[in-house]
């Protein structure tokens, strides 16, 4: 693994935007509950089937788009993504994917899950004031195949600045070989980026790191 698991403990909230294997990991999941017992899983509607039988936990939430989850201390929205969910040959989309939008204190963040182009990211920005934005940039070649599911980093970078987001957080990418570009090109084209565009500011972390907002 690339991180110890012993620093995932205490955890409050489990967010689990969709059902794919790379977000929805059965192995993952029950090391998290070993290690979490009290611990609240957020999800999208019908989901909780796989979490409740591979976790043994009833502190399950699902929600469908546009809903708030029942929190204590911090407010979690489930919000759209252009995506789709499938496990196995015969369950295409019987579950529900999405993004969330988490507000604690005076700071919101936008987690965008799995999502191609679309209106909503500008939708969040009118909804939500949004100062960080996690945005997936990876797993996009060949785009004409792959960009109704997934954004390059240039889509990326003007799905923040459509939200107003005031930080971007590139992620997904250079974990999972999920698709024909290098791992570490969506950085690259991020940095060129940089060179004549500030805002959104972007922010580059690698796997397992942290920061203080």
């Amino acid at each position: 693994m690339p991180l110890n698991p012993e620093q995932f403990r205490d955890l409050d909230y489990i967010l689990i935007s969709h059902n794919h294997r790379d977000h929805c990991d059965k192995k993952t999941l029950k090391l998290l509950a070993k290690n979490n017992p009290n611990t609240t899983y957020l999800t999208s509607l019908r989901l909780d089937k796989y979490i409740r039988n591979w976790t043994k936990s009833d502190n399950i939430q699902t929600a469908g788009w546009y809903q708030t989850y029942q929190t204590e201390n911090i407010k979690i929205h489930y919000l759209p993504a252009r995506h789709w969910c499938r496990r196995y040959l015969w369950d295409l989309n019987e579950e529900l994917w999405g993004s969330f939008v988490i507000q604690f204190g005076d700071k919101t963040i936008y987690f965008s899950g799995d999502s191609g182009k679309g209106s909503h990211f500008e939708e969040v920005g009118q909804l939500f004031d949004i100062d960080y934005c996690l945005i997936g940039c990876g797993a996009y070649a060949p785009e004409w195949f792959m960009s109704p599911s997934h954004i390059n980093p240039s889509d990326a970078f003007e799905a923040a600045k459509a939200m107003k987001a005031k930080t971007m957080i590139p992620m997904h990418f250079g974990t999972f070989d999920l698709s024909f570009e290098p791992p570490s090109e969506p950085v690259r084209i991020l940095k060129k980026i940089t060179q004549t565009q500030s805002e959104p500011t972007i922010k580059h972390l690698t796997v397992g790191a942290t920061f203080k907002i």
